[in-house]
C-alpha cells in the first residue's frame, strides 16, 4: 500500500512506483493526450507561447512520458532557450535511448551554447542511431551536414 500522506511516501511513489502527478490529481491519460494534441498543434502552427505553458504542465504532470519531455525541449528550443531544452532533450533520451531526432536536437542546443565538440559528439551519435530505423534516414542526412559544417571551421 502506498502511503501518499507524506512527503517521503510521495517521494517513493513516485520514485519507485511510476506514480505521476497526474495519476495523484485524478488526470486521465485521455485527459493528458488531449492537452498534448492541442499542444502538439499550437507547436505545429508555431505558435510557441501557447504551446509552452500546456507543455509544461505535461511535463509537470507526467515528467516520465519521452514524448511530453522533447515536445517541451523542441518549444524551448524555439523559443531561443537552448540549455533548458537541451535540457528536456537529456531527459527524453533517458527515457528513450534509440531517439535519433532527440540527439541532432541536443547537438543544436550544444552547438548554440558553444559546445563545439559535445554538439559534434551528439550529431556523430545521431548518425549511428539513425540506422536503427528506416524514419530517421532524415535526421541521418541533416546530422551529417551538421558534422560537415563542424569539420569546415575546424570543430
Amino acid at each position: 500500500m502506498l502511503d501518499l500522506g507524506t512527503p517521503e511516501g510521495v517521494a517513493d511513489a513516485f520514485l519507485h512506483h511510476g506514480v505521476t502527478p497526474a495519476d495523484m490529481h485524478g488526470i486521465s491519460a485521455d485527459e493528458l493526450e488531449a492537452v498534448y494534441a492541442k499542444a502538439y498543434e499550437d507547436l505545429d502552427a508555431e505558435r510557441y507561447d501557447e504551446a509552452l505553458d500546456d507543455l509544461a504542465l505535461l511535463v509537470q504532470q507526467d515528467p516520465w512520458e519521452p514524448r511530453y519531455q522533447f515536445a517541451f525541449a523542441l518549444c524551448l528550443q524555439y523559443l531561443g532557450d537552448a540549455e533548458a531544452a537541451g535540457q528536456h532533450y537529456a531527459q527524453s533520451l533517458l527515457m528513450d535511448a534509440t531517439n535519433a531526432f532527440c540527439t541532432f536536437r541536443m547537438g543544436e542546443c550544444l552547438a548554440a551554447l558553444g559546445n563545439l565538440t559535445e554538439a559534434r559528439d551528439a550529431f556523430e551519435s545521431t548518425v549511428k542511431l539513425s540506422y536503427l530505423k528506416n524514419d530517421y534516414a532524415d535526421v541521418r542526412e541533416l546530422a551529417q551536414q551538421q558534422l560537415d559544417a563542424l569539420a569546415n571551421i575546424g570543430a
